[in-house]
């Protein structure tokens, strides 16, 4: 009977004591299971919220649907303004414009083409970049004229002498320019301006042959011939979109020829520079 007794005891102190953990047990559950939630949101990857505010933590906030369709545009509109040239390969360049002698007895050589002393000039250029600073030019112009003018006596009366003339100046240029990085004034999406300055030196082939004559029995046909070395420097900028360019461009060059004992009646004699300043209009492509 004590026996039993104390059996009976034991069974009930156990469900007592089953009973009193149960609730201690479930509550240290719900405190892992939070652990573990607190403890993956701070320990997660970075997500797009992150990135936008450094006081976000992943998991916690993120963008709506008009966010992220905005961002999305934004990063489009992005990629868009890469697509201009980056001017990395090589550049072609078509130029057309004039030059303009600076020597007096150039001027006088070729009135018959231009009584200013401006001729049209016609040429093709290529480019290649050595670095974001510096590129190299090598540039092939044709200068060329032709005409006629009447030789007037001093008192403005016509002489009855008439001169033809045409003459054809060939110039081959080697220019090492500096320039700042492609799109360094990017301003829209549209493209972007690039400036850059530049020296050289080049290499010039002139001839001419003017005929003097009366219109009638007298004809008398000079023809001279000279080439020599120069130098130049330049100045451009142009407005660079995707694969093309147009820009504008300033040089000015000195070139000394010799024309030998030539004939001065018709300012062709010795040595002379043939140098002047050149305005053009260029529209390059990218490669």
């Amino acid at each position: 009977m004590l026996s039993r007794l104390l059996r009976t005891a034991g069974g009930n102190s156990e469900k007592s004591a089953r009973a009193e953990e149960s609730p201690m047990k479930l509550f240290t559950n719900g405190l892992l299971a939070a652990a573990c939630i607190i403890l993956s949101a701070f320990t997660a990857s970075r997500c797009t919220a992150q990135d936008a505010n450094g006081l976000l933590h992943a998991g916690m906030l993120g963008f709506t649907a008009n966010e992220e369709a905005a961002l999305a545009s934004t990063d489009l509109a992005t990629e868009e303004k890469t697509d201009w040239s980056d001017r990395s390969g090589p550049i072609i360049r078509y130029r057309i414009g004039g030059l303009k002698f600076k020597n007096d007895v150039m001027t006088a050589m070729v009135k018959y083409a231009s009584d200013p002393g401006i001729v049209p000039l016609l040429g093709v250029s290529v480019e290649g970049s050595l670095c974001d600073y510096f590129s190299a030019r090598g540039t092939f112009d044709l200068i060329y004229g032709i005409g006629t003018f009447q030789e007037d006596r001093p008192d403005g009366t016509p002489l009855g002498i008439w001169i033809d003339g045409e003459f054809a100046q060939l110039s081959l240029k080697y220019t090492a320019l500096f320039h700042l990085p492609p799109r360094t004034f990017a301003n829209g999406k549209d493209g972007y301006f690039h400036p850059y300055l530049g020296l050289g030196v080049e290499f010039n082939w002139f001839s001419q042959t003017v005929d003097v004559n009366n219109r009638a029995d007298i004809s008398v046909v000079y023809s001279s011939h000279a080439n020599g070395f120069g130098v130049h420097a330049l100045g451009g900028v142009e407005y660079v979109f995707d694969g093309w360019s147009i820009g504008l461009e300033l040089a000015w060059s000195a070139v000394e020829v010799d024309f030998g004992e030539g004939d001065a009646s018709i300012g062709v004699v010795g040595p002379t520079d043939i140098g002047g300043t050149t305005a053009l209009f260029t529209i390059g492509y990218d490669f």
